[in-house]
């Protein structure tokens, strides 16, 4: 989670740029559609077999099938599946389903008769299961605490309290459904699987993600990564939360520097204003485009169980909301059970337990058999500030009081142990009772920092080797060049967020030098505890956040571990970190991606070009990315290459495909279209999730054209570079870094 930088000027353009330049396109709806998770024509034997299939519902009891009758009651009265009314059975959970019919309502046990509903609602949420030992299947309202069933003198399809003949039914293949309204993939072509659990794997990862974030920031976010009842609710207007022109999107607004700004709220199905780049408290992450990412080769997902209390104070007040819990633990806690509802929940879409392509992990072992099935490894880590409820108060600014003790530190590690996290920022944002956070905003998070801890940040120069004073010596700059008030006490510069946060006070910051900043507060006794727990208990150990002086103490210990413990910067390494840094990160095994969502193309490329004399030969290297999305971190806008992505594309076939990927069925990927939005990443950058699968054509035609540059300035007349060979070397690195991410993890746990 990264939020100062877009609470700068550079990045203040307005949530509203985002809507310029969309293209529209046909009101299609994507539904699986046919017999769904079945051959066509076969015949449902489990009450997962049905999902997002053609049926047509037959009762036992006559031997006929429903039709939906002009008042909206439903009789078994066709005597086969083409005359009856053809069902899209639609998941809302494992064994439960919307029944959606041809003119798009829905059967309801509203009433007795059964009815329809024009809307998704509890009502029409219908669990099925199978009776009399799978020969036939009843049908169950929780709504209304009753079961389906046939009246056998009217055939009118009725509630009943008791199982009997009446309450069993089969399904048939149908045709003439109406698709319930979907996000599409829009590609073509099956995903690879591995070669074998003991072979090395060939796939990217994105180690930092957010996808749990649903409810962070005391309601903030807007939006789902999946709903019960599908993407009309999961991404539908916002209006509701966000007021209905969007003024009151409070975070995304004072994020935008505009605390008035409104927007666009409607959603689905237009998305006229978000997802975009910038919009940084709507959904990006909805599962169908999570789906398009996996197809074009993502198989190491890390999602961080995510909080900020002070934001989410911020929040609640701002929105009257006092009963919102904001501590960050219990957040976390909430957010790990709902990344296993949606493994369920893609579960139930793909035909049962276990057969998604969305695995939760919490070992490398299982990670490699998930990857080799061709599925996508996700695994839980943790970025809050206040980890372990370790917060921190400065009385005065002076003496310390730590808000945790060692004995908090081992329950509250259990706690998240249990849940399956395996990944831990020490240190988020601000500094807490663990030690101080990597300063990389002069402004906001110091503001931020004082209205946590009540102290702002005690400083010292931050130091570079560069004989030039341009920190050229460091592969992430450090610190940051303070915002200062002046010595007659003017208070700080006007800003939205910093006034917001300090609720109206008038607080002068204190004078700082011109030169770029580090945090002087250090790693803490309470630290030193916390990182030997974590490396007890073999935890990937983060070192984006930490402050400068302690990057270099967990560099140091984990040296002298033996064997060497590796670490990971997952992404930008916040507060900085120097080339010698990144160098011994990767002697150790570690792993070193890019923050930003990676960058354009181009820029993805060229931070590969500046990693490659770092990393160390006795090492894998491989080059993922830390993408942030729904961290409050702006993703990349349209790059301007040209050409740019052609549609249709193709990946893993080509002259710029290595030999690895020989074996590899090619992929054919067109606009991402979710409701009457075409998305293309020319116009629009990396808009939601989905659009990763456009970016690694970018990063084809972006080393390409970086090469091109290159061979074309005169200082390098004499080491011209291989365009096809330089695409090669980036798309090798991207497709390796999941395995190098596993590498990683092994070495952490097999000690």
């Amino acid at each position: 989670m990264r939020h100062s930088g877009l609470l700068l000027s550079a990045l203040g353009a307005s949530l509203l740029l985002a809507a310029c330049g969309r293209s529209s396109g046909p009101a299609a709806s994507a539904g699986i559609g046919g017999n769904g998770v079945l051959p066509p024509g076969a015949v449902p034997t489990t009450r997962y077999d049905l999902a997002n299939g053609c049926y047509a519902l037959q009762a036992l009891k006559t031997g006929q099938f429903a039709v939906k009758g002009s008042d909206g009651s439903y009789t078994a009265s066709a005597g086969n599946p083409d005359t009856g009314e053809p069902f899209f059975m639609k998941p809302t959970a494992l064994g439960k389903y919307l029944f959606y019919t041809h003119d798009q309502s829905f059967m309801s046990a509203a009433n007795s008769p059964v009815g329809t509903d024009g809307a998704p609602s509890d009502a029409a949420d219908w669990t099925i299961d199978t009776a009399d030992a799978g020969h036939s299947f009843s049908v169950f309202s929780a709504s209304a605490n009753k079961s389906l069933a046939v009246d056998p003198s009217s055939g009118k399809l009725v509630l009943a309290d008791a199982a009997s003949d009446a309450t069993r039914f089969h399904f048939s293949a149908a045709k003439g459904c109406t698709p319930y309204p979907e996000a599409q993939v829009n590609a073509v072509g099956d995903t690879f699987k591995g070669e074998g659990i003991d072979k090395p794997v060939l796939g990217f990862a994105d180690v930092h993600q957010h996808i749990s974030a649903t409810t962070f920031l005391g309601g903030a976010h807007y939006g789902s990564p999946f709903h019960r009842f599908g993407v009309t609710e999961a991404l539908k207007d916002c209006s509701g939360v966000h007021g209905p022109d969007g003024h009151l999107d409070l975070l995304g607004n004072l994020y935008a520097t505009q605390p008035l700004a409104t927007h666009d709220t409607v959603g689905w199905p237009t998305f006229n204003a978000w997802p975009a780049p910038h919009s940084l408290t709507h959904e990006s992450t909805y599962y169908k485009w999570i789906e398009r990412a996996w197809k074009a080769g993502l198989r190491i997902l890390l999602n961080n169980l995510v909080e900020n209390a002070t934001l989410c104070h911020l929040e609640v007040v701002a929105h009257g909301n006092p009963t919102q819990d904001c501590n960050e633990m219990d957040s976390a806690v909430s957010q790990a059970q709902f990344m296993h509802d949606m493994q369920d929940y893609i579960d139930a879409q793909e035909g049962g337990p276990g057969k998604g392509w969305f695995r939760l992990v919490d070992n490398p072992a299982d990670a490699r058999k998930v990857i080799n099935q061709g599925k996508l490894a996700v695994v839980l880590g943790i970025e809050i500030s206040h980890l372990f409820n370790c917060n921190l108060t400065q009385v005065a600014g002076l003496a310390d009081v730590s808000g945790c003790t060692t004995a908090d530190i081992d329950t509250q590690f259990d706690r998240l142990y249990q849940l399956g996290v395996r990944e831990m920022f020490p240190i988020h944002e601000f500094d807490n009772a663990l030690g101080g956070n990597g300063i990389f905003d002069g402004l906001v998070l110091n503001v931020g920092n004082f209205v946590d801890t009540g102290s702002f940040w005690k400083t010292y120069d931050c130091p570079s080797t560069d004989p030039s004073g341009n920190f050229g010596d460091y592969l992430y700059t450090p610190g940051a060049k303070m915002t200062t008030s002046d010595p007659s006490g003017v208070t700080a510069p006007a800003n939205p967020v910093v006034s917001a946060l300090l609720a109206g006070k008038t607080i002068p910051l204190p004078i700082y030098p011109t030169t770029r900043q580090c945090n002087a507060r250090g790693l803490t006794d309470l630290g030193k505890y916390a990182f030997k727990k974590m490396m007890d208990h073999k935890i990937i150990m983060e070192v984006d956040h930490l402050e400068l002086s302690m990057k270099e103490d967990l560099i140091k210990l984990a040296e002298q571990q033996n064997p060497p413990y590796p670490l990971i910067s997952s992404h930008g390494g916040h507060g900085g970190i120097s080339n010698d840094q990144a160098a011994r990160i990767y002697k150790l095994g570690g792993v070193v991606y890019p923050g930003g969502g990676g960058g354009t193309g181009p820029q993805w490329y060229d931070f590969v070009t500046k990693l490659l004399p770092l990393s160390d030969p006795n090492h894998l290297f491989g080059v993922g990315l830390g993408s942030d999305t729904n961290g409050l971190a702006a993703q990349p806008e349209a790059s301007g290459l040209k050409p740019g992505v052609q549609y249709p594309f193709t990946l893993f076939r080509g002259k710029d495909w290595g030999p690895q990927f020989a074996r590899l069925s090619p992929i054919q990927f067109d606009k991402q279209v979710t409701g009457q939005h075409v998305y293309d990443l020319n116009v629009e950058g990396r808009a939601h999730y989905g659009l990763d699968a456009d970016w690694v054509e970018e990063i084809r035609l972006g080393a390409i054209a970086e090469t091109q540059k290159w061979n074309a300035d005169p200082a390098h007349k004499d080491q011209q570079r291989d365009p096809d060979q330089q695409a090669q070397l980036a798309l090798s690195a991207l497709y390796n870094s999941a395995e190098a991410y596993l590498r990683l993890w092994e070495a952490t746990v097999n000690r």
